[in-house]
């Protein structure tokens, strides 16, 4: 009796995700670099150890792949929601999660700010702007309460929760404990004065 080989559509589906994502991973690193503008769909295809006809079987554009990563950027780091904060804790405790939870996301994101810096005004960050504006907006108004209403104090914060205050003080030698601790007694003194 002639024995059929069974088809496996399953590994071979698991296969089409490990490649995209490989060249996903290959974009992130070339736009660390590069910048989103600067990278060629080549320089992807090389570090992702693919064809380039991979690349664009997948990703018919690099503006197609540079919406892929930003997408992927998305849905991994899952923005932190305004829940997080307990209306009913005391203003200390309400800053020390914002500024926790911010900086957190951060940490875990730095070459998105990297590729940010290189590539500020692509529309592929549209999307993932827009999100981290909504995030942040609600995380700063569940912390900062009725001071929320105050513009002033709503730009003042936004600046000393910003990526590009906490990679200064990074850049120059404070850990990240003592930055999170610097932004939180500034906001605190700000608040308080």
């Amino acid at each position: 009796m002639d024995k059929k080989r069974p088809y496996r559509l399953g590994k071979r589906a698991a296969s089409v995700n490990e490649t995209k994502r490989r060249v996903l991973d290959a974009a992130t690193a070339e736009y660390v670099i590069n910048g989103i503008e600067k990278t060629s769909m080549q320089a992807v295809a090389r570090r992702a150890d693919v064809a380039p006809g991979t690349v664009l079987y997948h990703y018919p554009t690099p503006e197609d792949l540079a919406e892929a990563v930003i997408e992927t950027w998305i849905k991994d780091l899952e923005m932190p929601q305004p829940d997080l904060v307990d209306p009913e804790a005391d203003l200390d405790e309400r800053i020390n999660v914002l500024v926790d939870v911010v900086f957190s996301l951060y940490e875990r994101s730095d070459w998105t700010y990297k590729i940010y810096q290189k590539s500020p005004n692509h529309p592929s960050f549209a999307k993932g702007f827009e999100m981290w504006q909504a995030s942040l907006g609600g995380l700063m108004l569940a912390a900062l309460g009725d001071r929320a209403a105050n513009a002033e104090t709503m730009s003042v914060v936004s600046v000393l929760i910003d990526p590009g205050f906490r990679g200064t003080l990074l850049s120059r030698g404070l850990d990240e404990a003592a930055t999170r601790g610097t932004a939180k007694r500034l906001i605190l003194g700000w608040l308080e004065a």
